[in-house]
């Protein structure tokens, strides 16, 4: 039956394959900015606590810092969210709600969880 003998690699490469396919059609420049971003979700016009929630999730998958989105920090994201443990899902979701980077969250931050979510 055609592909009896696959490996994990080929299963793996296939994957990536599929993820570059689609990262390119979305993004044909190979990066993906926070407008292009809420542009792809459909995220315009939000309300200001919803649109700064959008942004922090940007800024939280631009693991990097430049103010875009390449494909290596879009597959960290995509297979964080699929496949991740879920102490490294925690780790994310606490980066997300501490805004400043302090490494811890305040009570202004707290109050934006229970808002947002």
């Amino acid at each position: 039956m055609g592909n009896e003998h696959a490996t994990l690699e080929d299963i793996l490469a296939e994957d990536m394959h599929h993820w570059y396919n689609k990262f390119m059609r979305e993004s044909p420049s190979g990066l993906i900015m926070l407008f292009e971003l809420k542009s792809m979700l459909g995220l315009h016009g939000l309300p200001e606590d919803a649109n700064s929630h959008v942004d922090q999730v940007f800024y939280t998958f631009d693991m990097d810092g430049d103010g875009y989105i390449d494909f290596v920090e879009y597959i960290a994201a995509i297979s964080l969210m699929l496949k991740g443990e879920i102490n490294q899902k925690l780790k994310w979701y606490f980066k997300l709600f501490d805004q400043d980077g302090n490494g811890k969250i305040d009570k202004q931050e707290l109050e934006t969880i229970f808002t947002v979510c």
